[in-house]
């Protein structure tokens, strides 16, 4: 103790006589195992240091007062500014602002090769490690020897490392991976490497190693040094199509044009000579709007040019997407899609290869913020690209005002304070729509030939239908409480109109020759109906006590509604229809027993059954109408059922062997219809301590984009969950006079780990009534580290295929792959 305070009186004394050259020690702060400076005071003179360094060791601190060199002994600690520095030795001499850090021999280990308290950095995050260390401060550069160093998920080491400057780094004969295995499985070495963090690694020249063997070499390499988006070369996959040859697929340019828009493009070259271009634009900017513009035209050839049945084949796809919300209240939308009637027949992209049938849209909608209004104006366009059909609606504008109450002075009244008057609401809504319809039609004509045979010919013609209609429809409801019953009556008028032109193709009979006919009509349909319902709620309840369940309930909603309307204006007035109707909504509940003192008792919904049935007064037979049933229920998360029947109440009558008739005699109810659909997914416990890896990227700070998304971006597999089944079945039967159509299928996925890091999956299905089983999926994964492995195989089927790829997982070398594919027809 007597040392101690000797000690202190000389550093007070010291920091006297040499004023501020360091940091004056402050002697409250002095324990027995630590020394650390004093946070009141900053040096100012000519040290060069702008801040206050503090620093500690679990030994002692010398101070050399001629030579202005401090010694920290065992387990030293510094901290400046965003750096930390830890080691068994550190000297700082504050005349240079300077400071070495040093490991000394591990007693220990008799080889005399390992350092105890090997130097340990942080500097902005970036983590630096070595046997010796030198730092200065002033101009934050130094150089480590034999270092290993860990910045933005890669590690580097070097005989030394060189800190020029806070973003560059110069190693000597240095080695990247971003494995983290003590000897990674493999890396890229080079005798000149420099390092910008955050940026790109160059190196002259450049290595890779696979479990320390070479695999290839480059004069120079230039890679990512961070993950997320960032632009370069899309690394392209080898594939085979048996037509059209071997293929190099999605070779291309990805270019990062800022934090919130980015654009690729990529090629496929087969050998025998067809090719296809890709392109994609993408923006977002959270909150505000995202989309993209992307787009392929493909050129398929086969044959040789000398060949007879030589064929070429041309297609195109374009996808526009926006979503903006231009202020609270204003929206818009948009998807469109374009392609030729080919497109799904020449693209290698199953989900392309499956969209038969493209569909666009969008909408600009609009709300008017303390009222009911709103707005919208839309436009949509369905092409088939089977059989060349175009349904365009250019454009659909409507106007909505929701449910008010006119007679309601003041809105914060209790409903059941309210005068009958001021429970009535109106709605209204109308509509105008401007639609246009291509429909692909076969005109044959008669041709005599000069043999003086008659042949016909198909010419295929395009129908256009053209049509405006106009709607509007205006309601009137009140819903008064009466006792336990609640009364609803409503009165609605809508009114239709449309204006239809048609130009439709034909043949002249006299000379063959294309003739147009031109149809035009308009219609009026104007309706009004009115109605009354009611209904209310019945409850059960059952206490059995037993198996720890504490009540049964059942609810019984019985609803009875009656419907009027008749059309009032208009050509072809229709016959009026009166029909009522009975709705019964059940729901069975168990209530379980309080297992916890301070925790609700569970509740289970066991079934949820619902009947209707109605009748028609302006029939003149047959009124009842089908009774229609749906059921659904769940056996906890084990098993999930539902379904749905519907009966006819009227006998079936058979004048003729294989004629059907209904016939206005009630009878026991027949099942028409019938549906039934079970299904089941159990999982084993997913291992904490190995959640799946997230190696996607954003488009932007505030995208949930996966930058990487439609290049080369696939689901990685999940290894924390041991094993997964989930099994499904549905079964349908729908009878009509005469006939009963069936149709039955089960589907299952399964996927287990093999071993730790050997994960298989598949699923497939059966078809129980053509007896045929449906195209099955088999992936294979194995983790393998720093690399994945991903086998995927479709052994039948219109479709069938292979893929193979090993690559690396950390997202900045994702490129760096092996891919092997194949497929009969060229679809993946």
């Amino acid at each position: 103790m007597r040392l101690w305070c000797i000690l202190i009186f000389l550093i007070s004394f010291a920091a006297v006589v040499f004023g501020q050259d360091y940091p004056r020690i402050d002697s409250t702060a002095i324990h027995a195992d630590t020394v650390k400076a004093d946070t009141s005071k900053k040096s100012s003179e000519s040290a060069g240091i702008d801040t206050v360094v503090s620093y500690s060791s679990a030994d002692s601190v010398v101070f050399f007062y001629k030579t202005k060199v401090m010694s920290m002994y065992r387990k030293g600690d510094i901290k400046y500014q965003k750096m930390g520095l830890q080691a068994e030795r550190i000297d700082v001499d504050w005349n240079t602002s300077t400071m070495s850090a040093f490991g000394v021999p591990d007693s220990s280990d008799t080889s005399k090769s390992k350092l105890r308290g090997a130097p340990v950095m942080i500097d902005g995050g970036e983590q630096y490690q070595g046997k010796k260390l030198r730092y200065d401060f002033k101009s934050k550069k130094g150089t480590i020897t034999i270092a290993d160093t860990k910045i933005d998920q890669g590690y580097y080491h070097g005989e030394d490392i060189k800190k020029m400057a806070p973003d560059v780094l110069f190693i000597e004969d240095g080695r990247y991976t971003t494995c983290d295995d003590p000897d990674p499985h493999y890396y890229f070495s080079s005798p000149k490497m420099k390092v910008m963090p955050g940026d790109k690694v160059v190196a002259e020249p450049i290595y890779f190693y696979i479990e320390d063997v070479p695999v290839f070499w480059l004069p120079l390499g230039v890679f990512p040094a961070r993950g997320g988006r960032h632009s370069g070369l899309l690394a392209p996959a080898i594939t085979e199509d048996a037509t059209h040859g071997r293929m190099l697929h999605h070779l291309g340019y990805y270019w990062a044009i800022s934090d919130y828009m980015d654009a690729s493009v990529r090629t496929d070259l087969y050998t025998k000579g067809s090719w296809a271009l890709y392109s994609d634009f993408r923006y977002a900017l959270r909150y505000y709007l995202n989309g993209g513009i992307s787009g392929n035209y493909i050129k398929l050839l086969q044959g040789e040019p000398s060949d007879p049945d030589r064929s070429v084949s041309e297609s195109y796809y374009l996808n526009l997407t926006h979503s903006q919300t231009i202020d609270p209240t204003l929206r818009l939308n948009a998807n469109f899609t374009f392609a030729s009637n080919n497109a799904y027949q020449n693209t290698i992209d199953l989900n392309q290869a499956l969209q038969q049938d493209i569909t666009s849209n969008a909408t600009l909608s609009k709300v008017w913020e303390g009222t009911n209004n709103s707005a919208g104006l839309s436009v949509s366009r369905r092409q088939d690209l089977i059989h060349g059909n175009l349904y365009e609606t250019l454009p659909s504008v409507q106007f909505n005002h929701s449910q008010s109450y006119p007679f309601r002075s003041d809105k914060s009244t209790d409903i059941s304070d309210l005068a009958w008057y001021e429970m009535i609401g109106v709605s209204y809504s109308g509509t105008a729509t401007n639609t246009r319809n291509r429909i692909n039609q076969t005109v044959d004509s008669i041709k005599t030939t000069s043999g003086g045979t008659n042949a016909t010919q198909s010419v295929h013609e395009y129908e256009f239908d053209h049509t405006q209609s106009l709607g509007q429809t205006i309601s009137a409801n009140i819903a008064p409480k009466l006792g336990h019953f609640t009364i609803s009556p409503n009165i609605t008028y809508t009114d239709n109109r449309s204006f239809t032109s048609n130009d439709v193709p034909g043949r002249n009979i006299q000379d063959s020759s294309l003739t147009i006919r031109n149809d035009r009509q308009s219609t009026r349909l104007g309706t009004i109906s009115s109605g009354i319902s009611a209904s209310t709620n019945l409850y059960g309840m059952w206490q059995p006590g037993l198996l720890g369940i504490a009540a049964f309930r059942h609810t019984l909603t019985p609803s009875l509604s009656f419907t009027y309307s008749k059309q009032i204006l208009g050509d072809n007035l229709g016959p009026k229809q009166m029909v009522a109707s009975l709705s019964l909504h059940n729901v069975f509940e168990a209530k379980m027993n309080q297992t916890e003192k301070d925790k609700e008792p569970t509740k289970l919904t066991l079934l949820n059954f619902d009947a209707n049935v109605g009748y028609d007064f302006a029939a003149d037979s047959m009124n009842f109408t089908p009774i229609s049933t749906s059921y659904h229920t769940a056996i906890g998360s084990l098993l999930v059922i539902g379904g749905a029947a519907s009966f006819d109440p009227y006998k079936l009558d058979e004048p003729l062997p294989g004629v059907y008739n209904r016939v206005n005699t009630l009878q026991l109810p027949r099942l028409t219809n019938f549906s039934v659909n079970m299904s089941t997914a159990i999982s084993g416990p997913q291992n904490q301590t190995r959640k799946k890896e997230s190696f996607g990227d954003t488009l932007a700070p505030h995208s949930q984009t996966n930058a990487y998304a439609g290049y080369s971006a696939d689901e990685e597999p999940d290894f924390s969950i041991p094993w997964k089944l989930a099994l499904s079945w549905d079964y349908s039967e729908n009878r009509v006079p005469g006939q009963q159509f069936r149709s039955s299928a089960i589907d299952g996925s399964l996927e287990f780990n093999l071993t730790e890091n050997w994960k298989i999956s598949t699923k497939s299905g059966y078809d129980v009534v053509n007896k045929e089983f449906e195209m099955p999926d088999i992936n294979i994964s194995r983790d393998l580290h720093c690399w994945i492995m991903n086998f995927e195989w479709v052994p039948t089927g219109a479709y069938r295929h292979y893929s193979l790829e090993i690559r690396l997982k950390a997202p900045q070398l994702k490129d760096i792959k092996v891919t092997k594919q194949g497929s009969d027809r060229g679809i993946y």
